[in-house]
């Protein structure tokens, strides 16, 4: 039968990656390409040198093992599966991740240590990646890279975008994304948003909000969610969608500093010419706060706040000190996204004569 037909009876994976294209959207897959399982058919048919080894012996970690991409059958074998999933199948989206921990590397012929021969196997994947992008012009690939853990300025140079955390619970996923613009750029920082039908508003929100200022992995069950819950998801996508164009050329900062992870607060800025944004997350703790901006002192700025659209508090500019001054209502979690909009003094009355006001939300 086709491709997948046992899992996806009716048509094999094919099919679904069909009318997923014909909702107008394009269809990504999940692959793990560097790991052969101890039971897969190729863990026998690939020659011995295209695996991880040590002393002549494969390596074997949690029931599967890694092909080293020095090794021209080991890129042979994935140059062949994405002629098949990209090329034929027509998927448009890989999420390449990395789960297992071979520490601290392999020592095949020739190689002085382990550790220099992990590094010509990472360079040699480098090398594999950029030339399979190099044939799929269209291709996107994320480094999922087990949620983070295996990313660093090589990668980001390669893949489109990068994973920052496998974190599930949203309360702990702050520190992360306001942090995140120190190792990845806001563009290819992916983030993820889970809003779940479980959740109420509040939760839906601060969810969605923490991912407005990286690249937004939306996730969740949307496909059980209530109408009302799904305006909630669409009113954020739209803030993205007014937003992300500014992401590319944006340069963070950090209006409470870099956070701890058990902070009450956590803000992330990014400036994009006279608009900066600021993203912030309260999770306990006291209903205000004050947020330095000090690029923007001297200039006249108009603050408002993008998400969420039934805001949860006000904001105010204040020009003497160059603050932002946030009140929130005291329920928790909470998170804005705000924009600040800087004006020179004498065109300030034109510039700013619509919209929402500073005090209204």
């Amino acid at each position: 039968g086709p491709p997948g037909c046992r899992r996806f009876p009716g048509g094999g994976i094919r099919a679904v990656l069909d009318h997923i294209r014909s909702r107008g959207m394009v269809p990504g897959l999940w692959l793990e390409p560097e790991v052969i399982g101890v039971r897969s058919p190729l863990a026998t048919t690939l020659p011995a040198g295209a695996f991880f080894q040590r002393d002549g012996v494969r390596i074997t970690e949690r029931g599967r093992h890694q092909l080293d991409l020095r090794h021209p059958a080991a890129r042979a074998h994935l140059d062949a599966t994405l002629e098949r999933i990209v090329g034929e199948w027509g998927v448009g989206y890989l999420k390449l991740d990395y789960n297992i921990s071979v520490s601290p590397g392999t020592l095949a012929p020739g190689d002085l240590s382990p550790g220099g021969g992990l590094l010509g196997h990472a360079r040699a994947y480098l090398d594999w990646l950029s030339a399979a992008l190099d044939r799929y012009p269209d291709l996107v690939v994320e480094n999922c890279a087990s949620g983070g853990m295996r990313m660093d300025g090589a990668s980001l140079a390669v893949a489109q975008l990068q994973s920052t955390s496998d974190q599930q619970d949203p309360l702990h996923y702050p520190p992360i994304a306001a942090s995140a613009p120190t190792a990845v750029p806001p563009e290819q920082g992916a983030v993820w948003a889970y809003p779940q039908p479980e959740f109420g508003p509040d939760e839906i929100a601060f969810t969605l909000g923490g991912a407005l200022l990286g690249r937004i992995h939306l996730s969740g069950h949307l496909d059980h969610m209530s109408p009302a819950q799904l305006a909630l998801v669409r009113e954020a996508i739209a803030v993205y969608k007014s937003v992300r164009a500014d992401l590319p050329g944006a340069v963070p900062f950090w209006p409470l500093g870099l956070p701890g992870w058990t902070d009450a607060w956590c803000a992330l800025g990014l400036r994009a010419g006279d608009t900066s944004y600021v993203s912030l997350w309260r999770r306990d703790g006291a209903a205000g706060r004050v947020l330095p901006v000090p690029h923007l002192a001297g200039r006249d700025v108009h603050a408002e706040i993008l998400h969420p659209a039934a805001a949860a508090g006000t904001v105010e500019w204040r020009a003497e000190g160059a603050e932002l001054h946030v009140e929130l209502e005291p329920r928790t979690p909470a998170c804005l996204l705000v924009r600040l909009t800087a004006g020179d003094r004498e065109n300030a009355s034109k510039s700013f004569g619509t919209g929402r006001s500073t005090q209204d939300g």
